[in-house]
């Protein structure tokens, strides 16, 4: 299986490494893609329903499916109201045109584009869809539409590591909840969902030990976003007691600066320095503290299911709390250093795992010994 992931992932950015440009849309081949994407949506509800039969009955898999199903369609109508259609960042030019743009820039790794050129595996996956024709709006959504339907259901898979049904399926609404918040203050370019996904699997790769997996969402997901590699940092100061630790943590870490580097290097031709990292200057970091509406934003995003960790914390598994307060340092710093801190969809990270870390407190911790397992 992680053969195949590899080989569709090059075979995923193989037009973007070669340059290629779109032809001109065609209705006819847009409204084909569009009814294609329903049928691949109700073959992914329906792969997830039989997975799930092994765990559930009847009630609970249907349920759980159309929730999945339910809640990405919530957030992406959301975004696309709120975000696509609008003109909230350029007021005079429609975050469309923006994002049709910034995708033309992406698939020709533009330098002038950084740092959204070095995350190209989203827009080549919309490329492809382009490649046959179809519009980059319809594109754009079926990509958000598949990537959402798959990032709810690891969110209950995640959540089923330490919790109940009912809290699996709470911590996926509390994600719900806070999700549109993000949607503030910015284009809607295509990284967010594949990056937010690579974390949930990461994270849930690192709690069931399986490197090979967590090796595959580091590396690939860093082609979507590269904080995730900071993950490789995560393993080499809190699983030293792995088997073979220091092997695995090596090639974490010398993997996931190899493809850091690589990828810069593929985009910019030449020396890396502070300002072509992720297009940002020094004196961006008071700038960026200064700014007025970070705070309110880190409240009501980051910061939202704190509580719950403070009156849950005697019970919460010792990992979730690593991983809250390393993402909490790690998503702050990268922010202030080569983003905005206003731009609250970078702690999305952080509030999968305070959902999870809530829905257990409210619903109490899995029954059932074997992971991944609901006990209702």
């Amino acid at each position: 299986m992680l053969a195949v992931i590899w080989i569709l992932a090059g075979f995923a950015i193989y037009p973007v490494l070669r340059h290629w440009t779109p032809p001109p849309p065609s209705p006819h081949r847009t409204h084909i893609a569009i009814d294609l994407s329903y049928l691949l949506t109700a073959f992914i509800c329906l792969a997830m329903y039989r997975l799930e039969r092994r765990r559930l009955d009847r009630r609970h898999a249907l349920t759980l499916v159309f929730l999945v199903f339910l809640l990405s369609s919530f957030v992406n109508k959301i975004h696309n109201f709120n975000v696509d259609r609008a003109a909230n960042y350029i007021p005079t030019i429609p975050n469309e045109t923006l994002q049709e743009k910034l995708q033309a820039s992406v698939i020709q790794l533009s330098p002038g584009v950084v740092p959204h050129s070095y995350r190209f595996l989203p827009n080549a996956l919309v490329l492809w869809m382009q490649l046959g024709g179809v519009r980059f709006d319809a594109a754009r959504d079926i990509y958000r539409l598949l990537v959402g339907l798959l990032l709810f259901y690891v969110i209950y898979r995640f959540a089923c590591l330490y919790t109940t049904f009912t809290g699996a399926v709470m911590a996926m609404l509390l994600v719900c909840v806070v999700y549109p918040i993000t949607f503030e203050l910015y284009i809607g370019q295509l990284t967010d969902p594949l990056s937010h996904l690579s974390f949930l699997l990461a994270f849930l790769f690192l709690e069931t030990g399986d490197f090979a997996c967590l090796l595959t969402s580091l590396l690939l997901g860093s082609l979507a976003k590269e904080t995730v590699l900071a993950l490789a940092g995560f393993y080499a100061v809190f699983c030293r007691k792995e088997k073979n630790y220091l092997a695995k943590a090596t090639t974490l870490c010398v993997t996931s600066a190899a493809i850091f580097l690589g990828v810069r290097q593929l985009v910019l031709h030449g020396g890396l320095d502070y300002g072509n990292i992720s297009g940002t200057s020094l004196a961006h970091i008071g700038d960026n503290w200064r700014d007025t509406k970070w705070q309110g934003l880190f409240l009501i995003t980051a910061a939202a299911y704190l509580p719950f960790l403070a009156l849950g914390w005697k019970d919460t598994p010792l990992l979730l709390k690593r991983l809250i307060f390393y993402l909490i340092l790690v998503l702050f710093v990268s922010s202030l250093l080569f983003s905005w801190l206003s731009e609250t969809r970078n702690y999305m990270p952080l509030v999968f795992v305070l959902a999870v870390v809530t829905a257990r407190y409210l619903c109490g911790p899995s029954k059932n010994p074997e992971p991944g397992m609901p006990s209702e």
